[in-house]
């Protein structure tokens, strides 16, 4: 009798295999911005509805001329908010953003290729990033400092640093269970 062609691989049952290659190529700056650029748009189509819903109904409650830091942090919160509710479950499972499954990469561990747990990888990734975006005046500047050290050899952004990632070309799409 022979093996059954259709039964899963030890491989594809093994929830601790890495989903990029060991030797996955980096994903090229390109890439890396093109996805960028389609998670910002995704993420602008849920919070400018939110934020402008949020801003209308204060109007009407009469609260129209709190101070301009009120809004900012409404804005931020909306933003966070709807990172998580668009790409949250996507980076748990997939290492991936809706930007980075159509550019067919991955965010993975430096070191072991696997992708990470969710909440180390929002803290150490994400979170820091949107603190210092909210800073008056400089938060902006660090974050183009942030996005500009892309150019360097390893093709690393200061937040990929930070979290000990990489964003690499997906190899082979496997998905697995949230890690928290």
């Amino acid at each position: 009798m022979s093996a059954n062609p259709y039964s899963p691989t030890a491989t594809t049952l093994d929830a601790s295999a890495p989903l990029a290659a060991e030797g996955a190529q980096l994903a090229t700056r390109g890439e890396r911005l093109l996805g960028a650029i389609i998670d910002t748009v995704v993420l602008l189509m849920f919070v400018f509805p939110v934020t402008f819903a949020v801003g209308f109904g204060l109007a009407i409650a009469g609260l129209g001329e709190l101070p301009d830091f009120v809004f900012d942090l409404i804005g931020g919160v909306a933003g966070m908010g709807g990172f998580l509710i668009l790409h949250g479950y996507l980076l748990a499972t997939r290492g991936q953003t809706i930007g980075k499954i159509v550019m067919k990469t991955q965010i993975v561990d430096r070191e072991t290729n696997q992708i990470l747990p969710i909440v180390p990888l929002l803290i150490k990734r994400y979170s820091w990033v949107w603190l210092v975006t909210m800073i008056p005046g400089i938060g902006q500047l660090i974050n183009l400092v942030n996005v500009l050290a892309i150019f360097r050899e390893s093709r690393a952004c200061v937040h990929d640093d930070v979290a000990g990632t990489k964003v690499v070309k997906l190899t082979r799409p496997i998905a697995r269970g949230p890690q928290y």
